[in-house]
């Protein structure tokens, strides 16, 4: 389980693709790391592999990639990185599993003073179940408040310090990211689908 906020980023090492699956290599200031833990990279949670020096090494199943933006990934990129939360941490964005639900794409960027508005577009209509304004979505591993919420498009607002502190702060218009919805509207949603079901099947 994560939180949405980010410890880090990572600088992209190597992605290499084999028989269908890639390895995916990050530099990172992580320390005293542990050999299977899981690390959420860009939003994916992955297991760490053993590695050398401060380098996080992980497989990338096929599955994986063709559910999330990693595949594309190059030399050089910056990725966001958080390390699954302790039971004594501070919880201060909103649950996260590291399972990316969506890709959706950024459909435009309006620069407000110190402050950016991000319009997001690519949902389909289920996706609309979760999609709640004021409430939590995570876009690339970032916790973030949905404002609004129109004809399937979201806007959010990236505070200066998310900017600064993410890679958040250099989306381009037409880049693909990858999105979790709400742990919590993912359950309430899908318990109101099984009870409409199950009263359907119900006699009167």
């Amino acid at each position: 389980m994560f939180t949405g906020i980010i410890e880090s980023k990572g600088t992209v090492i190597s992605n290499t693709e084999h028989d269908g699956a890639n390895r995916l290599i990050i530099s990172s200031v992580f320390k005293q790391l542990q050999t299977g833990e899981s690390i959420a990279v860009n939003g994916v949670c992955l297991t760490l592999l053993p590695s050398e020096q401060s380098n996080l090494s992980f497989d990338i199943s096929p599955e994986t990639l063709h559910r999330t933006t990693l595949g594309g990934l190059k030399i050089g990129d910056e990725v966001n990185l958080e390390r699954a939360m302790l039971a004594s941490t501070r919880f201060g964005g909103h649950y996260v599993s590291g399972h990316v639900d969506a890709i959706a794409q950024i459909h435009s960027i309006n620069h407000l003073n110190e402050f950016i508005e991000v319009e997001l577009n690519g949902f389909d209509a289920n996706a609309m179940l979760y999609l709640i304004p004021k409430g939590s979505i995570t876009v690339e591993g970032v916790s973030l408040t949905i404002n609004e919420v129109v004809n399937q498009r979201i806007k959010l607002m990236l505070v200066p310090h998310t900017l600064l502190h993410t890679t958040l702060g250099f989306l381009k218009n037409g880049q693909e990211v990858n999105i979790e919805f709400d742990y919590l509207a993912r359950i309430v949603a899908h318990q109101l689908q099984v009870a409409g079901t199950l009263n359907d099947q119900i006699p009167l």
